[in-house]
Protein backbone atom coordinates (compact mmCIF):
# COMPACT_ATOMS: atom_id res chain seq x y z
CA UNK A 1 0.00 0.00 0.00
CA UNK A 2 2.70 2.52 0.94
CA UNK A 3 4.70 2.11 -2.24
CA UNK A 4 1.55 2.55 -4.33
CA UNK A 5 -0.16 5.01 -1.96
CA UNK A 6 1.23 7.99 -3.83
CA UNK A 7 0.53 9.05 -7.41
CA UNK A 8 4.15 9.95 -8.17
CA UNK A 9 6.09 7.93 -10.72
CA UNK A 10 8.33 5.25 -9.21
CA UNK A 11 11.14 6.78 -11.29
CA UNK A 12 10.55 10.30 -10.01
CA UNK A 13 13.37 12.29 -8.45
CA UNK A 14 10.87 14.28 -6.41
CA UNK A 15 11.72 14.41 -2.72
CA UNK A 16 9.36 12.43 -0.49
CA UNK A 17 11.11 13.37 2.75
CA UNK A 18 14.02 15.32 4.18
CA UNK A 19 15.15 15.07 7.80
CA UNK A 20 17.02 17.22 10.32
CA UNK A 21 20.35 15.73 9.27
CA UNK A 22 19.81 16.64 5.62
CA UNK A 23 19.19 13.07 4.44
CA UNK A 24 16.76 12.82 1.53
CA UNK A 25 14.34 10.11 0.40
CA UNK A 26 12.94 10.35 -3.13
CA UNK A 27 9.82 8.70 -4.48
CA UNK A 28 12.03 6.97 -7.02
CA UNK A 29 14.00 5.29 -4.19
CA UNK A 30 11.11 3.23 -2.85
CA UNK A 31 11.58 0.19 -5.09
CA UNK A 32 15.19 -0.10 -3.89
CA UNK A 33 14.00 -0.12 -0.27
CA UNK A 34 11.45 -2.82 -1.08
CA UNK A 35 14.06 -5.00 -2.78
CA UNK A 36 16.46 -4.59 0.13
CA UNK A 37 13.93 -5.89 2.65
CA UNK A 38 12.77 -8.73 0.41
CA UNK A 39 16.35 -10.01 0.50
CA UNK A 40 17.03 -9.19 4.16
CA UNK A 41 13.89 -10.97 5.44
CA UNK A 42 12.74 -13.39 2.70
CA UNK A 43 9.65 -14.82 4.46
CA UNK A 44 6.65 -12.75 5.54
CA UNK A 45 7.34 -11.88 9.18
CA UNK A 46 6.14 -9.84 12.13
CA UNK A 47 8.77 -7.11 12.41
CA UNK A 48 9.22 -4.52 15.14
CA UNK A 49 10.51 -1.20 13.79
CA UNK A 50 12.03 1.13 16.39
CA UNK A 51 11.08 4.55 15.09
CA UNK A 52 12.43 8.06 14.93
CA UNK A 53 11.49 10.75 12.44
CA UNK A 54 14.41 10.33 10.07
CA UNK A 55 14.83 9.32 6.45
CA UNK A 56 16.43 5.92 7.26
CA UNK A 57 13.49 5.05 9.53
CA UNK A 58 10.89 6.11 6.97
CA UNK A 59 12.72 4.22 4.23
CA UNK A 60 12.77 1.10 6.39
CA UNK A 61 9.06 1.46 7.18
CA UNK A 62 8.05 1.81 3.54
CA UNK A 63 10.44 -0.91 2.39
CA UNK A 64 9.35 -3.44 5.02
CA UNK A 65 5.72 -2.81 4.19
CA UNK A 66 6.23 -3.06 0.44
CA UNK A 67 8.12 -6.33 0.97
CA UNK A 68 4.98 -7.79 2.53
CA UNK A 69 5.86 -7.82 6.22
CA UNK A 70 3.53 -6.95 9.10
CA UNK A 71 5.09 -4.14 11.14
CA UNK A 72 4.75 -3.03 14.75
CA UNK A 73 5.91 0.57 15.19
CA UNK A 74 7.50 1.37 18.55
CA UNK A 75 9.58 4.34 19.75
CA UNK A 76 13.35 4.02 19.40
CA UNK A 77 13.71 5.18 23.02
CA UNK A 78 11.66 2.27 24.37
CA UNK A 79 13.14 0.65 27.47
CA UNK A 80 14.89 -2.67 26.93
CA UNK A 81 12.51 -4.39 29.37
CA UNK A 82 9.44 -3.16 27.49
CA UNK A 83 10.97 -4.09 24.13
CA UNK A 84 11.71 -7.62 25.33
CA UNK A 85 8.14 -7.88 26.62
CA UNK A 86 6.81 -6.98 23.17
CA UNK A 87 9.20 -9.35 21.38
CA UNK A 88 8.18 -12.25 23.60
CA UNK A 89 4.45 -11.47 23.69
CA UNK A 90 4.16 -11.28 19.91
CA UNK A 91 7.05 -13.61 18.99
CA UNK A 92 8.52 -11.02 16.66
CA UNK A 93 10.80 -12.53 14.05
CA UNK A 94 12.93 -9.42 13.71
CA UNK A 95 13.65 -6.02 15.25
CA UNK A 96 14.80 -3.24 12.92
CA UNK A 97 16.57 -0.17 14.24
CA UNK A 98 18.79 2.62 12.93
CA UNK A 99 22.04 3.45 14.70
CA UNK A 100 24.36 6.20 13.50
CA UNK A 101 22.47 6.29 10.22
CA UNK A 102 22.92 2.56 9.59
CA UNK A 103 19.98 0.15 9.51
CA UNK A 104 20.27 -2.91 11.76
CA UNK A 105 18.12 -6.03 11.68
CA UNK A 106 18.20 -8.46 14.60
CA UNK A 107 16.58 -11.86 14.16
CA UNK A 108 14.51 -13.28 17.02
CA UNK A 109 11.78 -15.94 16.76
CA UNK A 110 12.49 -18.15 13.75
CA UNK A 111 9.12 -19.91 13.70
CA UNK A 112 5.88 -18.38 14.94
CA UNK A 113 2.16 -18.72 14.38
CA UNK A 114 0.97 -17.62 10.96
CA UNK A 115 -0.03 -14.00 10.40
CA UNK A 116 -3.38 -13.10 8.90
CA UNK A 117 -2.77 -12.37 5.20
CA UNK A 118 -4.39 -8.92 5.49
CA UNK A 119 -2.43 -7.80 8.56
CA UNK A 120 -0.31 -4.79 7.66
CA UNK A 121 0.48 -2.40 10.53
CA UNK A 122 0.18 -2.63 14.31
CA UNK A 123 0.23 0.33 16.68
CA UNK A 124 0.25 0.43 20.46
CA UNK A 125 -2.89 1.64 22.23
CA UNK A 126 -1.02 2.72 25.32
CA UNK A 127 0.76 5.94 24.50
CA UNK A 128 3.45 5.98 27.18
CA UNK A 129 2.01 3.65 29.82
CA UNK A 130 3.57 0.52 28.38
CA UNK A 131 0.54 -1.72 27.80
CA UNK A 132 1.34 -4.49 25.28
CA UNK A 133 -2.14 -4.24 23.70
CA UNK A 134 -2.02 -3.51 19.97
CA UNK A 135 -4.35 -2.20 17.29
CA UNK A 136 -4.32 -4.19 14.02
CA UNK A 137 -4.79 -2.60 10.57
CA UNK A 138 -4.92 -3.78 6.99
CA UNK A 139 -3.97 -1.69 3.96
CA UNK A 140 -7.55 -0.82 3.01
CA UNK A 141 -8.22 0.75 6.40
CA UNK A 142 -5.07 2.87 6.35
CA UNK A 143 -5.71 3.96 2.77
CA UNK A 144 -9.33 4.93 3.52
CA UNK A 145 -8.33 7.29 6.33
CA UNK A 146 -5.43 8.81 4.37
CA UNK A 147 -7.74 9.44 1.42
CA UNK A 148 -10.35 11.09 3.64
CA UNK A 149 -7.77 13.36 5.30
CA UNK A 150 -6.38 14.42 1.94
CA UNK A 151 -9.91 15.22 0.77
CA UNK A 152 -11.17 17.35 3.66
CA UNK A 153 -7.86 19.22 4.10
CA UNK A 154 -7.62 19.64 0.31
CA UNK A 155 -4.02 18.42 0.27
CA UNK A 156 -1.93 18.83 -2.89
CA UNK A 157 1.51 17.76 -4.06
CA UNK A 158 3.02 21.13 -3.15
CA UNK A 159 2.40 20.54 0.58
CA UNK A 160 5.46 20.56 2.86
CA UNK A 161 4.22 19.40 6.29
CA UNK A 162 6.43 19.65 9.36
CA UNK A 163 6.24 15.98 10.39
CA UNK A 164 7.48 16.25 13.97
CA UNK A 165 4.88 14.00 15.61
CA UNK A 166 6.36 10.53 16.26
CA UNK A 167 5.70 8.20 13.34
CA UNK A 168 4.76 5.38 15.75
CA UNK A 169 1.94 7.63 17.02
CA UNK A 170 -1.25 7.24 14.98
CA UNK A 171 -1.64 11.01 14.47
CA UNK A 172 1.95 11.33 13.26
CA UNK A 173 1.61 8.31 10.98
CA UNK A 174 -1.58 9.72 9.45
CA UNK A 175 0.32 12.91 8.53
CA UNK A 176 2.84 10.76 6.65
CA UNK A 177 0.24 8.60 4.90
CA UNK A 178 -2.09 11.41 3.82
CA UNK A 179 0.74 13.52 2.39
CA UNK A 180 2.34 10.58 0.60
CA UNK A 181 -1.03 10.01 -1.05
CA UNK A 182 -0.82 13.36 -2.85
CA UNK A 183 2.92 13.20 -3.58
CA UNK A 184 3.95 15.87 -1.07
CA UNK A 185 7.34 16.41 0.59
CA UNK A 186 7.68 15.68 4.32
CA UNK A 187 9.98 17.60 6.66
CA UNK A 188 10.81 14.81 9.11
CA UNK A 189 11.99 16.12 12.47
CA UNK A 190 12.75 14.96 15.99
CA UNK A 191 13.22 18.55 17.18
CA UNK A 192 11.02 19.90 19.96
CA UNK A 193 9.27 23.27 19.90
CA UNK A 194 12.05 24.68 22.10
CA UNK A 195 14.86 23.80 19.69
CA UNK A 196 16.15 26.03 16.85
CA UNK A 197 15.81 23.19 14.31
CA UNK A 198 12.05 23.17 14.84
CA UNK A 199 11.83 26.81 13.82
CA UNK A 200 14.10 26.32 10.82
CA UNK A 201 11.63 23.68 9.63
CA UNK A 202 8.66 25.86 10.60
CA UNK A 203 9.90 28.66 8.34
CA UNK A 204 9.73 26.30 5.35
CA UNK A 205 6.65 24.21 6.19
CA UNK A 206 3.20 24.70 4.71
CA UNK A 207 1.44 22.97 7.62
CA UNK A 208 1.92 21.97 11.23
CA UNK A 209 0.05 19.29 13.19
CA UNK A 210 0.17 19.20 16.97
CA UNK A 211 -1.46 18.00 20.18
CA UNK A 212 -2.60 20.34 23.00
CA UNK A 213 0.82 20.19 24.67
CA UNK A 214 2.48 21.56 21.53
CA UNK A 215 0.00 24.40 21.16
CA UNK A 216 0.36 25.30 24.84
CA UNK A 217 4.08 25.66 24.22
CA UNK A 218 3.58 27.60 20.99
CA UNK A 219 1.30 30.08 22.72
CA UNK A 220 3.71 30.39 25.64
CA UNK A 221 6.55 31.39 23.32
CA UNK A 222 4.35 33.80 21.35
CA UNK A 223 3.40 32.01 18.16
CA UNK A 224 1.90 35.27 16.93
CA UNK A 225 5.43 36.72 16.72
CA UNK A 226 6.71 33.90 14.51
CA UNK A 227 6.73 34.13 10.75
CA UNK A 228 6.73 31.48 8.06
CA UNK A 229 6.98 32.21 4.37
CA UNK A 230 4.93 29.15 3.39
CA UNK A 231 2.65 28.23 6.29
CA UNK A 232 -1.01 27.79 5.41
CA UNK A 233 -2.50 25.35 7.91
CA UNK A 234 -2.40 24.43 11.60
CA UNK A 235 -4.23 21.30 12.77
CA UNK A 236 -4.82 20.08 16.32
CA UNK A 237 -5.87 16.66 17.64
CA UNK A 238 -4.71 14.27 20.35
CA UNK A 239 -6.89 15.57 23.17
CA UNK A 240 -9.08 18.48 24.19
CA UNK A 241 -7.71 21.99 23.86
CA UNK A 242 -9.53 24.53 26.10
CA UNK A 243 -11.87 26.68 24.07
CA UNK A 244 -10.13 29.93 25.04
CA UNK A 245 -6.93 28.60 23.48
CA UNK A 246 -8.85 27.33 20.45
CA UNK A 247 -10.19 30.85 19.94
CA UNK A 248 -6.77 32.42 20.48
CA UNK A 249 -5.18 30.11 17.90
CA UNK A 250 -8.03 30.80 15.50
CA UNK A 251 -7.45 34.54 15.85
CA UNK A 252 -3.69 34.23 15.37
CA UNK A 253 -4.20 32.08 12.28
CA UNK A 254 -6.79 34.47 10.84
CA UNK A 255 -4.53 37.46 11.35
CA UNK A 256 -1.65 35.72 9.57
CA UNK A 257 -3.74 34.31 6.74
CA UNK A 258 -3.52 30.71 8.00
CA UNK A 259 -6.24 28.16 8.73
CA UNK A 260 -6.55 26.45 12.12
CA UNK A 261 -8.60 23.25 12.22
CA UNK A 262 -9.56 21.19 15.29
CA UNK A 263 -9.83 17.43 14.89
CA UNK A 264 -10.79 14.38 16.92
CA UNK A 265 -9.78 10.78 16.47
CA UNK A 266 -8.76 7.50 18.03
CA UNK A 267 -6.01 5.11 17.06
CA UNK A 268 -8.62 2.39 16.54
CA UNK A 269 -10.32 4.51 13.86
CA UNK A 270 -7.24 4.85 11.72
CA UNK A 271 -7.20 7.56 13.40
CA UNK A 272 -9.21 10.65 12.30
CA UNK A 273 -12.98 10.77 12.97
CA UNK A 274 -14.19 14.40 12.97
CA UNK A 275 -12.95 17.86 12.13
CA UNK A 276 -14.00 21.42 12.95
CA UNK A 277 -13.15 23.77 10.06
CA UNK A 278 -11.45 27.09 10.74
CA UNK A 279 -14.49 29.11 9.69
CA UNK A 280 -16.74 27.38 12.25
CA UNK A 281 -14.50 27.78 15.30
CA UNK A 282 -15.79 31.20 16.49
CA UNK A 283 -19.31 29.82 16.91
CA UNK A 284 -18.40 26.30 18.09
CA UNK A 285 -15.02 26.51 19.89
CA UNK A 286 -15.82 23.67 22.31
CA UNK A 287 -16.87 21.19 19.61
CA UNK A 288 -14.91 18.47 17.82
CA UNK A 289 -16.73 19.14 14.56
CA UNK A 290 -18.40 17.00 11.94
CA UNK A 291 -17.57 13.49 10.69
CA UNK A 292 -14.86 13.42 8.04
CA UNK A 293 -15.67 11.94 4.60
CA UNK A 294 -16.36 8.22 4.83
CA UNK A 295 -17.24 8.29 8.55
CA UNK A 296 -20.71 8.04 10.08
CA UNK A 297 -21.35 8.86 13.75
CA UNK A 298 -24.27 7.61 15.82
CA UNK A 299 -24.90 8.32 19.50
CA UNK A 300 -25.95 5.19 21.40
CA UNK A 301 -26.85 6.06 25.00
CA UNK A 302 -24.71 9.17 24.42
CA UNK A 303 -21.67 7.09 23.42
CA UNK A 304 -20.12 7.93 20.06
CA UNK A 305 -20.29 4.93 17.74
CA UNK A 306 -18.62 5.27 14.37
CA UNK A 307 -18.99 3.36 11.14
CA UNK A 308 -16.13 3.62 8.69
CA UNK A 309 -13.98 1.55 6.36
CA UNK A 310 -10.95 2.86 8.28
CA UNK A 311 -11.90 1.18 11.59
CA UNK A 312 -9.24 -1.31 12.74
CA UNK A 313 -9.35 -5.07 12.23
CA UNK A 314 -9.33 -5.50 16.02
CA UNK A 315 -7.00 -5.66 19.00
CA UNK A 316 -4.12 -8.01 19.71
CA UNK A 317 -2.75 -9.11 23.07
CA UNK A 318 -1.03 -12.35 22.01
CA UNK A 319 0.74 -13.75 18.95
CA UNK A 320 -2.34 -15.84 18.19
CA UNK A 321 -4.40 -12.64 17.83
CA UNK A 322 -2.22 -11.64 14.87
CA UNK A 323 -3.75 -14.48 12.86
CA UNK A 324 -7.31 -13.18 13.32
CA UNK A 325 -9.23 -11.37 10.60
CA UNK A 326 -11.41 -8.27 10.85
CA UNK A 327 -13.64 -8.67 13.91
CA UNK A 328 -14.87 -5.06 13.99
CA UNK A 329 -16.73 -4.98 10.66
CA UNK A 330 -16.23 -1.24 10.39
CA UNK A 331 -17.93 -0.36 13.70
CA UNK A 332 -16.18 1.22 16.69
CA UNK A 333 -17.63 2.10 20.10
CA UNK A 334 -15.36 4.98 21.08
CA UNK A 335 -16.04 5.13 24.82
CA UNK A 336 -16.52 8.90 24.51
CA UNK A 337 -19.83 10.47 25.49
CA UNK A 338 -21.01 13.24 23.18
CA UNK A 339 -23.92 15.37 22.04
CA UNK A 340 -24.95 17.06 18.81
CA UNK A 341 -24.91 20.86 18.80
CA UNK A 342 -27.39 22.49 16.42
CA UNK A 343 -27.68 19.08 14.68
CA UNK A 344 -24.40 19.92 13.02
CA UNK A 345 -21.34 19.45 15.21
CA UNK A 346 -20.37 17.05 17.99
CA UNK A 347 -19.29 18.07 21.47
CA UNK A 348 -17.51 15.66 23.84
CA UNK A 349 -19.14 15.43 27.28
CA UNK A 350 -16.76 12.98 28.94
CA UNK A 351 -15.11 9.57 28.82
CA UNK A 352 -16.91 6.34 29.52
CA UNK A 353 -13.80 4.61 30.81
CA UNK A 354 -10.80 5.75 32.79
CA UNK A 355 -8.56 7.09 30.07
CA UNK A 356 -7.12 10.55 29.61
CA UNK A 357 -4.62 12.03 27.18
CA UNK A 358 -1.32 13.56 28.27
CA UNK A 359 0.69 15.38 25.60
CA UNK A 360 -1.33 13.55 22.95
CA UNK A 361 -0.73 10.06 24.36
CA UNK A 362 -3.57 7.98 25.71
CA UNK A 363 -2.95 7.10 29.35
CA UNK A 364 -4.76 4.39 31.29
CA UNK A 365 -5.21 5.47 34.90
CA UNK A 366 -5.59 1.85 35.99
CA UNK A 367 -2.26 0.96 34.40
CA UNK A 368 -0.48 3.60 36.49
CA UNK A 369 -2.15 2.34 39.66
CA UNK A 370 -1.24 -1.25 38.80
CA UNK A 371 2.40 -0.32 38.22
CA UNK A 372 2.74 1.28 41.65
CA UNK A 373 0.93 -1.66 43.25
CA UNK A 374 3.58 -3.93 41.74
CA UNK A 375 6.23 -2.06 43.76
CA UNK A 376 4.07 -1.96 46.91
CA UNK A 377 3.07 1.69 46.70
CA UNK A 378 -0.59 2.62 46.86
CA UNK A 379 -1.69 5.33 44.45
CA UNK A 380 -5.05 6.38 43.07
CA UNK A 381 -5.29 8.42 39.89
CA UNK A 382 -7.81 10.85 38.52
CA UNK A 383 -7.55 13.36 35.75
CA UNK A 384 -8.73 15.07 32.62
CA UNK A 385 -6.86 15.55 29.35
CA UNK A 386 -3.41 17.05 30.01
CA UNK A 387 -3.90 17.07 33.79
CA UNK A 388 -3.22 14.01 35.95
CA UNK A 389 -3.51 13.89 39.75
CA UNK A 390 -1.86 11.01 41.60
CA UNK A 391 -3.07 10.51 45.18
CA UNK A 392 -0.88 8.46 47.49
CA UNK A 393 -0.46 7.57 51.14
CA UNK A 394 3.24 6.82 50.59
CA UNK A 395 5.61 9.75 50.73
CA UNK A 396 7.69 11.59 50.02
CA UNK A 397 5.91 13.24 47.08
CA UNK A 398 9.22 13.92 45.33
CA UNK A 399 10.01 10.19 45.19
CA UNK A 400 6.61 9.43 43.63
CA UNK A 401 7.17 12.19 41.06
CA UNK A 402 10.61 10.84 40.15
CA UNK A 403 9.18 7.34 39.72
CA UNK A 404 6.43 8.63 37.41
CA UNK A 405 8.88 10.56 35.24
CA UNK A 406 11.33 7.66 35.08
CA UNK A 407 8.78 4.98 34.18
CA UNK A 408 6.17 6.86 32.15
CA UNK A 409 8.11 9.81 30.68
CA UNK A 410 5.36 12.28 31.61
CA UNK A 411 6.24 15.97 31.63
CA UNK A 412 6.47 17.28 35.24
CA UNK A 413 3.92 19.96 34.29
CA UNK A 414 1.33 17.37 33.27
CA UNK A 415 0.78 15.76 36.68
CA UNK A 416 0.49 16.55 40.38
CA UNK A 417 1.16 14.28 43.37
CA UNK A 418 -1.10 14.67 46.41
CA UNK A 419 -0.29 13.07 49.77
CA UNK A 420 -3.30 11.67 51.70
CA UNK A 421 -3.68 10.35 55.24
CA UNK A 422 -5.79 7.54 53.80
CA UNK A 423 -7.53 6.69 50.53
CA UNK A 424 -11.32 7.20 50.86
CA UNK A 425 -13.27 4.00 50.30
CA UNK A 426 -16.88 2.90 49.99
CA UNK A 427 -18.48 0.43 52.36
CA UNK A 428 -17.73 -2.39 49.94
CA UNK A 429 -14.03 -1.57 50.11
CA UNK A 430 -13.82 -0.02 46.66
CA UNK A 431 -12.17 3.36 46.20
CA UNK A 432 -14.55 6.29 46.57
CA UNK A 433 -13.70 8.29 43.45
CA UNK A 434 -16.41 10.85 44.14
CA UNK A 435 -14.73 11.75 47.42
CA UNK A 436 -11.40 12.04 45.61
CA UNK A 437 -12.97 14.40 43.10
CA UNK A 438 -14.26 16.50 46.00
CA UNK A 439 -10.72 16.73 47.36
CA UNK A 440 -9.57 18.36 44.14
CA UNK A 441 -5.81 18.64 43.85
CA UNK A 442 -5.12 19.77 47.39
CA UNK A 443 -5.37 16.59 49.42
CA UNK A 444 -6.17 16.45 53.10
Amino acid sequence: MLKTLHKVSSHSSKILARDDGGDVLRYGDLTDHENFWREAIPERSFVILLCENTVPHLGAYIGLHAAGHAILLLPAKISNAHLMQMIETYQAQAVVSVQNGLVRCEQHYVRSEALHPDLSICLSTSGSTGSPKLVRFNDRQLYANAESIAEYLDLTEDEIPLAHLPMEYSFGLSVIHSHMLVGATLLLSNASVMQPQFWENFSEATSLAGVPFHYDMLLRIRLEKRDSKNLRTLVQAGGRLPKDKVLTLHDIASEKGWKFHVMYGQTEAGPRITWLPHSCIPEYPDCIGQPIPGVEVELVNEEMVIKSSSVMMGYAETRADLSEGDVMNGVLYTGDLAEWVDDRFLRIKGRKSRFIKLQGNRVGLQEIEDFFASIDIEVVCKGVDDSLTVFTTSGPKEKISETIIENFSFSPRSFNVVLLDEVPRLSNGKIDYKSLNALGDGGV
